[in-house]
């Protein structure tokens, strides 16, 4: 059951929005600025993006230490903040007993940005890494081509993203022009702030009045209204790219709570659903609906097919099938429709608080049917662009959002004469209640390869939403290495579900594995297309517990080099495991501090514990535009060498606090059944040692010690118990004992790519987080 929203406004005018959630393990909060990339200076674009990353740098009463991303990452907090055209938001989440500390420090953080110089100039170099990090990003090109089909806004074709050419070398003048975008935006009428967790009603609300007060009162100034969405007269639209064709419709929208009862019909794989269909016909094997541009005016709606073959006849079939689709969908009776929000809510509820409040502000909100007829009337084939990507399309340089882009206008057969007309099933609930459970979740799993993971979501995938629409659950999911079902249910259910999944996976069909092999090829083709430090966590699992081999390669896009170490636990007992965690709540902020604020290499510098393929350590990742691998393997190798003697400074009153957080953490368990049933059973899989109260408060500096002994006078050759290291771009010879090593590199650039005589600018990309 999703939590009520209770709203107020404060002396100063903030509009505050308060969710109390009784079930949560966690507290969230999100400030929300009703301004983004749309309202950014001309002369400065990318400044709003800029903005978002620098106010983490310290404010009045935060700095060094105590400013909110570093007391984050050594209290266990997670933070996040994301740039859209209309929108800005920061937002993270913390145990309840820290949660007024975290508050403190993001509210201040933007009502009274230091905005430094040196943070400024900083922040330029990590957003312009982003930038060449996401310039082969294949989601940003195709959200790149689609706006080409609109001739309105026209804030939509600009560059949002930023780089060191659109930011200038006169770096003052960047700090006036931050400082009065603060003073233009960051006032009460154009800020919200929300929060969420298991407080009352009454400490969320006290929480927002001891903060809130701190920004400036509204000055009855709004930001501009953007020009509502216009097509323009070409509505075909194809783009080279290579890996897995792709077929996208869009429409502009209109905002309401009824596009994600849409989004939960178009996804729903139950028997003779439209992915069902599509997939029995080999046309397309998955869906994606998405709002790659949102405003108060319109949002962009995408809808957008994984097709199975590069073919103009397949492409028809599927918008047949499609439109067949639509039409249907008008006659689904009120039942119909709630018994869908229902399914909706329920899997909303499931979220973090976090997410919640992200999806609440950011994306698609809980589904209700408000809005539903409105959306039908702007679902028609008028109102819609087509957007076809293959790697064989034969299109011409167009410029599209600072990008140069391989693309064709040409127009294509839309309908086919061999498609049958479908009828498709739209399920109703038995009981009216999409998500009655027994409150038991059981679960079983095994370690599976990616490549049998995919088949078996194949074989399961209709049984798991058949198992959804009788108001049960069945879930599969593959989590470091393993592939884990889990049943929720009568009991009578849970044993026939179970049996039948069974033997789906047992004697796989013609089509499930032929669906899986597709599956497994697209993944594959993903982690080539994907951000470097993402394909190496990808693959991690896999070679942690499947090789022995020492050097690995991978495929990616783009220059950047990574690199990732993970040195798991020294052994399997519960003070180990506690003084591993501690410790890495020590290192993630010096680890940060070093890399990313000090040497500033590049846009990803993690360093955290991590639990993958039955194993627990501390992982290191760094990813970087100017360092090769083997330079990047040395930055880790120094710190590590320099770990003992951090250790050695760790004061008494430091390290009980950190047990005093480790403890309060044992306490904690997820909300979601699910998620803490798949805790618990990776934790008996891996055989890892129940923690308790005794082992943390055994936790000394000498245990402390003991978890990187092997590591202290070995480097680098003798490295015993050190369980990966991932890299990129560069040939090295690592010689350390009983590490995995893993390169992936860069394919060459194709000869269409980009236009060399102008620089490669990057468009606004949603979905993209700092972090």
């Amino acid at each position: 059951m999703l939590p009520d929203v209770q709203s107020l406004t404060l002396a100063n005018g903030l509009r505050v929005n308060i969710l109390h959630d009784p079930q949560a393990s966690r507290a969230a909060a999100l400030i929300h600025l009703n301004a983004g990339s749309h309202h950014e200076p001309p002369e400065f674009p990318g400044l709003a993006h800029l903005f978002e990353h620098v106010v983490f740098a310290g404010s009045r009463e935060f700095q060094g230490d105590e400013r909110l991303m570093t007391w984050a990452q050594a209290e266990g907090a997670k933070l996040n903040a994301t740039t859209h055209a209309n929108a800005t938001a920061w937002f993270f989440d913390m145990t309840p007993a820290k949660f007024e500390a975290g508050l403190a420090r993001m509210v201040d953080m933007l009502a009274q940005p230091l905005l430094a110089e040196d943070a400024v100039r900083q922040e330029v170099s990590v957003i312009d890494a982003e930038y060449n990090m996401l310039t082969g990003h294949t989601d940003s090109l195709c959200d790149a081509a689609l706006s080409l089909a609109f001739s309105a806004p026209a804030r939509l074709h600009d560059f949002h993203v930023g780089n060191r050419i659109s930011f200038g070398e006169d770096i003052p003048a960047l700090q006036q022009a931050l400082a009065r975008y603060h003073q233009q935006f960051f006032t009460t009428d154009h800020l919200t702030l929300w929060l969420q967790g298991p407080q009352s009603f009454t400490e969320l609300t006290a929480l927002a009045e001891r903060y809130g007060h701190v920004f400036a009162k509204g000055r009855s100034f709004q930001p501009s209204a953007d020009q509502p969405l216009t097509l323009q007269h070409k509505r075909y639209l194809q783009l080279r790219l290579e890996g897995s064709p792709r077929l996208r419709f869009s429409f502009p929208v209109t905002p309401c709570p009824a596009l994600t009862l849409l989004r939960q019909l178009l996804t729903d794989e139950a028997p003779d659903s439209l992915l069902d269909t599509l997939r029995a016909q080999a046309l397309a094997d998955d869906v994606r609906v998405s709002l790659p541009y949102a405003s108060g005016s319109g949002d962009i709606l995408s809808i957008e097919f994984l097709v199975c073959e590069a073919t103009s006849a397949i492409r028809a079939r599927i918008e047949t099938t499609f439109r067949q689709w639509l039409q249907q969908i008008r006659d689904l009776s009120a039942e119909h429709l709630q018994h869908y929000v229902a399914l909706a809510q329920r899997d909303f509820s499931r979220l973090t608080p976090l997410d919640q409040l992200r999806f609440r502000t950011l994306d698609f909100p809980p589904a209700a049917q408000n809005g539903w007829q409105n959306l039908l009337s702007e679902l028609h084939p008028q109102n819609m662009t087509r957007l076809w990507i293959a790697p064989d399309v034969q299109g011409q340089n167009t410029p599209a959002q600072g990008f140069c882009l391989p693309v064709s206008f040409a127009e294509w057969k839309i309908i086919s004469d061999n498609v049958t007309n479908s009828s498709f099933t739209f399920h109703l609930s038995s009981s009216g209640i999409a998500h009655k459970t027994d409150g038991k979740v059981h679960t079983t799993g095994a370690l599976l390869t990616l490549h049998q993971a995919c088949i078996a979501r194949a074989c399961l995938r209709a049984l798991c939403a058949k198992s959804a629409h009788e108001g049960h659950s069945l879930v599969f999911t593959h989590v470091q290495g393993n592939g884990l079902l889990q049943l929720s249910g009568p009991q009578e259910w849970v044993t026939r579900t179970l049996s039948t999944a069974l033997a789906l996976l047992r004697s796989p069909s013609v089509i499930a594995l032929t669906q899986g092999g597709r599956l497994f090829e697209q993944e594959q083709r993903k982690s080539e297309s994907e951000i470097a430090i993402r394909t190496l966590l990808a693959k991690l699992p896999e070679v942690i517990s499947g090789s022995s081999e020492k050097l690995h390669e991978f495929i990616t896009a783009g220059d950047d080099t990574a690199v990732l170490v993970f040195r798991p636990l020294t052994e399997n007992t519960a003070v180990c495991l506690a003084a591993t965690q501690i410790l890495a709540s020590f290192l993630e902020p010096l680890f940060f501090q070093q890399y990313r604020v000090e040497k500033n290499i590049g846009y990803v510098v993690s360093c955290r514990f991590h639990q993958t393929a039955r194993q627990a350590g501390i992982l290191f990742a760094l990813q970087s535009p100017a360092f090769d691998a083997e330079t990047l393997l040395g930055f880790i190798d120094a710190f590590i060498a320099k770990v003992p003697a951090m250790i050695h400074s760790i004061t008494p009153q430091a390290l009980e606090e950190k047990r005093a957080a480790l403890r309060e953490s044992l306490r904690v368990r997820p909300a979601d059944r699910l998620e803490a049933a798949r805790q618990q059973w990776l934790r008996e899989f891996a055989i890892a040692p129940e923690l308790n109260e005794e082992s943390v408060a055994a936790i000394t500096t000498e245990q402390l010690l003991a978890c990187v002994q092997e590591s202290d006078n070995s480097l680098p050759c003798e490295a015993e118990g050190w369980g990966g290291v991932l890299q990129k771009n560069q040939e090295v010879d690592v010689c350390f004992a009983h590490r995995f090593v893993l390169k992936t590199y860069s394919p060459p650039a194709p000869s269409q790519g980009h236009d060399p005589g102008h620089p490669i600018l990057m468009p606004e990309t949603r979905g993209m987080k700092r972090g």
